[in-house]
């Protein structure tokens, strides 16, 4: 009896001493892989205050050179500072006894600076003296706020009444001279360096890495209905159907108003949005007719679709050219670059009513394109976007099947713009040569 107890004395022994062994194996292997900490912060962080771009550079320029401010941030000191004003109490952080922490101000500074340049959190680190990883937590914490009280306030919000969609309408028809139009659509990829661990879930392909983004604008470059983050694997014609936004609109949740005569005119036409030849043509959606071999009528309908198609182009346009994070793949998680885009998206609207209202530059009148008895002439905004690597036209949106009811709409519409409502100088424009300024963004 005692030889068996013995026994089983020195078998727990080794069990025991063997997992001593184990325990102290794991522990050396931890050690050796830790990073060890060789200080509790840099010293170059700790002179933030005193050599950091914000609290140097950023300060000058709003005192002394607006000029240059607006072009480091896009906009003017005073509209800043009513900015940070909405924007500075959700991004406020509480004082500890270890440290100060960074301001709003300066984190509103970080973000701006990225989304306007587009360089990398290393880079902006080094200018105003914090690491690269606080620069990729203030632009998310940043980007999320600007995106949820901007959009509380008002500053990107879809119709959602009958009188609204008319407003938009009536815009259209003054500023265009397309009646009934309730706004141009397109959608874009927003090209991203490779999720890790994705897959091909995000490849696209035109051989990149992306996530959609679906937009409806107004006549004045601002956008009205927008849908962010669908994955770019999918095809472009099955993108709008399986988009929110097309699924609204497709399933008329939108409160679109009913057929309305249009002006000078007996016709009764419904209410349309505006694409290009990508989307498919139905009794609400517009397209031109395929452009070969065209009679004068349809190419004069060809002529005023395309003249007010193009705010769309020129709204994608106007935003890549002043926040160039969208000339260049974004290099970032997937739910970074939505929220990203999604700042930018609402920060252009911003922006733009601001710019309406006090003349604040954002968007000069030789930004845009122009069109009118003069001819075509193109914005400034495509002499600064070249290429634009960061956003990519879709190719395919809908089939090339429609309904008859979708080609009697187009076809009123292009007897309409022929005759009750012509321009006078459409039909010099339609016959005019394409020069190389004539040239679209998809293109």
């Amino acid at each position: 009896m005692a030889a068996v107890n013995v026994r089983q004395l020195l078998l727990i022994k080794s069990r025991l001493l063997t997992m001593l062994i184990l325990r102290r194996r794991q522990q050396t292997r931890m050690q050796r892989f830790r990073r060890r900490r060789r200080f509790w912060v840099r010293k170059i962080y700790e002179e933030r205050e005193q050599k950091g771009e914000f609290h140097l550079l950023v300060q000058e320029l709003k005192l002394h050179d607006a000029e240059y401010f607006f072009r480091c941030f896009r906009m003017s000191p005073e509209l800043y500072e009513h900015l940070l004003s909405l924007v500075g109490p959700h991004i406020q952080k509480s004082t500890t006894k270890m440290r100060q922490p960074i301001g709003p101000s300066e984190q509103f500074t970080v973000c701006l600076r990225y989304l306007v340049t587009g360089d990398a959190q290393v880079t902006i680190g080094a200018s105003y003296r914090m690491s690269p990883a606080t620069v990729g937590i203030i632009i998310n914490e940043t980007c999320n706020v600007l995106w949820t009280v901007l959009n509380q306030e008002g500053y990107i919000k879809h119709p959602s009444s009958e009188d609204e969609w008319k407003c938009i309408a009536k815009d259209f028809s003054d500023h265009w001279n397309f009646p009934n139009c309730l706004g141009a659509i397109d959608g874009k990829h927003v090209v991203l360096q490779a999720p890790a661990n994705s897959g091909s879930a995000y490849f696209n392909y035109k051989k990149t890495f992306s996530i959609v983004l679906m937009a409806v604008c107004d006549s004045n470059y601002q956008f009205t209905l927008v849908d962010i983050g669908d994955s770019g694997r999918q095809s472009d014609g099955s993108v709008y159907n399986n988009s929110h936004l097309g699924y609204a609109i497709e399933n008329n949740l939108l409160h679109i108003p009913g057929p309305r005569r249009l002006p000078n005119s007996d016709k009764r036409l419904p209410f349309v949005f505006i694409g290009d030849d990508a989307f498919g043509l139905k009794p609400h959606m517009m397209k031109p007719f395929p452009s070969q071999n065209l009679s004068m009528d349809k190419r004069v309908f060809n002529y005023r679709l395309s003249r007010a198609r193009r705010v769309i182009e020129n709204t994608f346009g106007i935003a890549a050219s002043r926040f160039r994070i969208l000339r260049r793949p974004i290099i970032a998680s997937v739910q970074k670059v939505i929220l990203i885009t999604k700042a930018i998206v609402v920060l252009h609207n911003f922006l733009m009513k601001t710019n309406a209202i006090n003349n604040n530059n954002y968007c000069p009148p030789n930004f845009v394109d122009r069109d009118g008895p003069s001819g075509f002439r193109g914005g400034d905004w495509r002499k600064d976007n070249d290429a634009i690597g960061g956003l990519q036209p879709m190719q395919r949106l809908g089939s090339n099947n429609y309904s008859n009811n979708a080609a009697t709409v187009r076809q009123d519409y292009m007897h309409y713009f022929n005759n009750e409502g012509q321009v006078e100088w459409q039909w010099q424009l339609v016959n005019r040569t394409v020069t190389s300024r004539d040239v679209s963004l998809d293109e």
